[in-house]
């Protein structure tokens, strides 16, 4: 009986081990949190805290790509003045990984207090969530919007 009860523990503690050393599954709703958090402190233009919220090697991709550091000085040079998020979705890829879809609409000023420059979009987004730092963090990775059809706004 004893030589049975070791094998038993063994294959026990194993399962054990894999639950615990395996990421949890996140809920769509921290996924939306952060997007939303991400948005919000774009606007607010604490680019410390910007930077903060994306992973090093992270990458846009809209009429152009770009690295962290461009969409940093991209910002610093137009202030998100305002956006609404729509239809927003997630879809959960791994325990470390997630992706929202959604259709943008922001409105930014690229100019002066004395020459304001205006611009507004109307796109369709896709953000790429990683979870980092042992599982406590989770940061933009990939960002990508394309212009939204006259159709899709209907």
């Amino acid at each position: 009986m004893r030589l049975l009860l070791v094998p038993l523990f063994v294959l026990f503690a194993a399962s054990s081990n894999a639950q615990t050393s395996s990421s949890v599954m996140p809920a769509p709703i921290e996924i939306v949190k952060l997007e939303q958090n991400l948005w919000t402190t774009m606007a607010e233009g604490d680019f410390a805290t910007v930077r903060g919220l994306f992973t090093p090697d992270f990458i846009q991709v809209n009429d152009h790509i770009q690295a962290l550091d461009n969409l940093l000085i991209t910002l610093k040079h137009c202030k998100l003045e305002s956006y609404e998020l729509r239809d927003l979705q997630v879809r959960i890829l791994t325990p470390d990984s997630a992706m929202t879809a959604y259709h943008v609409v922001n409105n930014f000023n690229c100019g002066t207090v004395d020459a304001p420059q205006a611009k507004s979009n109307d796109n369709n987004a896709v953000t790429v969530w990683v979870r980092h730092a042992n599982g406590k963090r989770w940061l933009a990775q990939a960002h990508a919007e394309v212009p939204a059809s006259a159709d899709a706004t209907k």
